[in-house]
């Protein structure tokens, strides 16, 4: 069973989201408005809700900050997450995202190469 967000508040849990797509979109979790609106039994683990940030394509993912070492709030297994990446590959790749060194990369956020005009001299 998998811990759930009345577990959080009880233990004084401090949860952040971050936005898969590389704009560098993150913030803390209210897990007291969670727990009012969906219920105290509800569980984050393995949600990827939309991004917070209007105009953001990006799902976000939970991570528990509350020990030492970051947990990501996921146990995902192989096969649910390849169906997962490849969903999200044809939502966003439509939408002139793509996935650079493992991340997702907006149209605004893609580097290309560095032309020869901006180059040093």
């Amino acid at each position: 069973m998998h811990e759930t967000v009345h577990a959080m508040i009880e233990r004084g849990a401090r949860v952040k989201w971050f936005c898969e797509v590389g704009h560098g979109h993150s913030g803390e979790v209210d897990l007291k408005a969670i727990a009012r609106a969906k219920g105290g039994t509800v569980t984050l683990i393995n949600r990827r809700p939309l991004c917070k940030i209007p105009g953001c394509p990006g799902r976000v993912y939970f991570q528990d900050l509350s020990s030492a070492w970051p947990k990501k709030l996921d146990d995902i297994g192989t096969e649910a997450l390849f169906a997962y990446t490849e969903a999200e590959r044809a939502r966003l790749i439509p939408l002139g995202y793509r996935m650079v060194d493992g991340r997702w990369r907006g149209p605004e956020t893609t580097k290309g190469p560095p032309s020869e005009e901006s180059g040093p001299r």
